[in-house]
C-alpha cells in the first residue's frame, strides 16, 4: 500500500492535515469478497501518520444493504469467513483496535437505511440526499430514472456531518473543511466459475453501489443503479455505467480508487477454492481505466485464462458494456494508448528502487 501511493506522488498529494477522509470498502460477502482488512489497515495507518501531521478524521463507510451484524459480512465476518483475507481481524474489530490504541479519530458509518433517512441536506441531520438522473445513452434503458443518492454522516468522533458531495458542515453551516473519498474495491467474478452473469467482474466501477441508500426499483418509478441495467430481460449493463458515470461527474467528487487484489476470485466473490493470490494493488483517480487494467491483467489471466472470455474487458461481455456505459459520461478510458501504466513487481524490482513517475494506472 505504501509503495502505490508512493508512486502516485505519496499521500500527501491527496491528503490535507485536516481532511475528513472517507474510505469506502466492499463489505457486502466473506472470504476474498470483502476488502482486504489489512489493506485498509495499512492505508488508515498510512494517512494518520502522513508527513506534517494529520488533525483530521477518518470514517470507514459503507451499505452493504443487509445485515452488518451478520458473520457473513465483512463488518463481523468470522474466523471461519476470512478465507483469502487476513485472519487477524474483521472491520468491526479494525476499528475498536484503533480507538483502543490512541486514534478516537477512526470510527465506522454503517449507512443502512434505517439510520439514514431521505433528507434534502445536512440542515435535517444524517441521512441521504436523493439526485434523480433520466439515463439517455444505453439504448433500451433509455428515460429509466436511476435514483442516486449520497450520504451525510454524523461523525461519532467530532459530532459534524460529513456531506459527502459537498463538505463538512459544522455549527449550522459548511465550515471550509474538505471531505475526500477513497474508494477500496476488491477485484472478482461477479457470477461463478464459467458463468457470465450481468455484471462479469465486480471491481471499481460497481462498488459505488455499497455508497448509495438503494438499488431497486422503488414504489415511485424511479430505479437504484442495480435496477436501472442489470434487472429485468433483456439487460443493459451501460445504464448502469452511465449511472456511475454520472454520480462520479456531477454528485460525488472521488479522490481516489485502490483496487485490493490480494486474492482474486475467478470462480466467484466467496468460494475459497475459486481463488488466486494475485498480491496486487492497483491505484487510479478514475475507475475506468483501473478496471479496464486490473480486469484484462490480474483477473483475466487466473484459472489459466479460462475465464477470460467474460472478465477481460478487451473482449465483449457485459462487463465491458458496463465500462462503456461509465466512459460515455467522460469517465476514463478504455483505450490502452492512452493509458499511462506505471508497475512495481517485488519479485523484479528496478536496480536500486528508484522512484516511480506517477502514472493514471500505478499497479504493486
Amino acid at each position: 500500500m505504501q509503495r502505490v501511493l508512493d508512486m502516485a506522488g505519496g499521500i500527501t498529494h491527496f491528503i490535507d492535515v485536516d481532511d475528513v477522509v472517507v474510505i469506502k470498502p466492499s463489505l457486502q460477502w466473506q472470504n476474498q469478497g470483502y476488502t482486504h482488512t489489512e489493506a485498509t489497515k495499512a492505508l488508515i495507518e498510512i494517512i494518520l501518520n502522513r508527513p506534517g501531521g494529520f488533525s483530521g478524521e477518518i470514517i470507514v463507510a459503507e451499505n452493504i444493504h443487509g445485515d452488518e451484524s451478520s458473520t457473513s459480512k465483512g463488518w463481523a465476518a468470522s474466523p471461519s469467513n476470512r478465507g483469502n483475507n487476513w485472519p487477524d481481524m474483521n472491520y468491526d474489530e479494525l476499528i475498536s483496535w484503533f480507538q483502543g490504541n490512541g486514534f478516537p479519530n477512526v470510527t465506522a458509518a454503517k449507512m443502512n437505511s434505517s439510520l439514514y433517512p431521505v433528507v434534502s441536506g445536512p440542515s435535517e441531520g444524517q441521512g441521504y440526499v436523493n439526485v434523480d438522473y433520466a439515463i439517455s445513452q444505453s439504448g433500451g434503458a433509455n428515460g429509466r430514472v436511476c435514483r442516486l443518492s449520497y450520504p451525510i454522516i454524523e461523525s461519532s468522533y467530532s459530532g459534524k456531518l460529513i456531506d459527502t458531495k459537498s463538505g463538512v458542515w459544522s455549527g449550522g453551516a459548511y465550515n471550509g473543511q474538505n471531505v475526500k473519498l477513497i474508494f477500496l474495491p476488491t477485484l472478482n467474478n461477479h457470477g461463478g466459475a464459467g458463468n457470465e452473469d450481468y455484471a462479469g467482474a465486480t471491481s471499481a466501477v460497481k462498488c459505488h453501489l455499497g455508497f448509495v441508500r438503494g438499488n431497486w426499483s422503488t414504489g415511485d418509478g424511479t430505479k437504484g443503479i442495480h435496477a436501472t441495467g442489470y434487472d429485468g430481460s433483456p439487460i443493459y449493463p451501460e445504464a448502469v455505467g452511465e449511472s456511475v458515470g454520472e454520480f462520479v461527474s456531477n454528485v460525488i467528487q472521488p479522490t481516489l480508487y485502490i483496487t485490493v487484489a490480494e486474492w482474486s476470485g475467478w470462480g466467484g466473490r466467496t468460494w475459497t477454492g475459486g481463488a488466486e493470490q494475485t498480491k496486487t494493488i492497483g491505484l487510479c483517480s478514475e475507475p475506468v481505466a483501473l478496471d479496464y487494467w486490473m480486469a484484462k491483467y490480474i483477473l483475466g489471466p487466473t484459472n489459466g485464462g479460462s475465464e477470460a472470455s467474460y472478465l477481460d474487458p478487451s473482449n465483449e461481455c457485459n462487463f465491458r458494456k458496463t465500462l462503456q456505459g461509465c466512459n460515455a459520461k467522460g469517465v476514463g478510458t478504455m483505450n490502452e494508448g492512452e493509458m499511462l501504466v506505471d508497475i512495481y513487481d517485488y519479485d523484479n524490482p528496478p536496480a536500486n528502487n528508484p522512484p516511480s513517475p506517477p502514472g493514471n494506472v500505478n499497479v504493486t
